[in-house]
């Protein structure tokens, strides 16, 4: 079995063993206050007027107030919820109370009343959060490899991952009509295949066809067979599934 893969089983049913007393990548964060910084695209809150406008032209949002129905705040989920984190050295760290800050890209944990994080993304090889579960990835950024947090949506040697970032935000002192920082965030499908780089896909016959060019013609007869129009991520993980199952 591919080593990656037994690491993220190792992760979700592994035997608990002792957390670790003392990390130097753990940082405290007692009582977190979000760290302003810069959005991730320099032009978030130009991008977003451009948004609007359109919005408005089809009958959508027409003012900064009715962005407050697309925010999706800072974190993952609202509130902790129990996880686990299988580190990079393989120590486990069980039943602790975790939240994942999305804007931030950083795992945060509660110890002994204190709200900790990790300093260095490394550090984390998988987590579970929430009954989901995570894996620290290389992944293809443009013509760079970068690395970053993915959720695992399917499992196997092919493996349906998803990336969340934080696309736009807005505060307010950049639109005065709100009262609170918006966070929107940006999802994206990658597929990684045996362990490798995970490359971006999209809910297209076209990307997932060339996303599976080794099998394109038993994949395309299997859409076709099974009527699949290829635009939800249920049918992405019928076809990842399917694809997996090929010798």
């Amino acid at each position: 079995m591919n080593r990656s893969i037994v690491l993220i089983l190792a992760c979700i049913f592994v035997i608990p063993l002792a957390a670790r007393p003392q990390n130097e990548g753990i940082k405290a964060t007692s009582n977190p206050q979000i760290v302003e910084k810069p959005p991730m695209h320099p032009r978030s809150t130009q991008e977003m007027a451009m948004m609007q406008e359109k919005d408005a032209a089809g009958g959508g949002a027409k003012n900064p107030v009715d962005l407050l129905a697309r925010d999706e705040g800072i974190y993952l989920e609202p509130g902790w919820a129990k996880g686990r984190v299988m580190l990079s050295d393989h120590i486990v760290m069980e039943n602790i109370q975790l939240r994942y800050d999305i804007y931030h890209q950083q795992i945060q944990f509660i110890r002994d009343n204190d709200t900790l994080a990790f300093a260095r993304p490394d550090e984390i090889k998988c987590f579970v959060l929430d009954g989901k579960n995570f894996i620290y990835a290389d992944y293809q950024n443009d013509e760079l490899i970068s690395k970053g947090y993915f959720e695992v949506v399917s499992q196997g040697n092919c493996m349906l991952l998803l990336r969340r970032t934080i696309k736009y935000h807005i505060d307010p002192d950049t639109e005065p009509l709100l009262k609170n920082d918006i966070y929107i965030r940006e999802c994206q499908y990658y597929i990684s295949k045996n362990g490798e780089t995970a490359k971006p896909v999209r809910t297209c016959r076209k990307s997932v066809l060339c996303a599976f060019k080794d099998k394109e013609k038993e994949v395309k007869d299997f859409m076709d067979d099974n009527n699949i129009k290829m635009n939800t991520c249920d049918q992405l993980k019928q076809v990842v599934a399917f694809y997996n199952t090929l010798p």
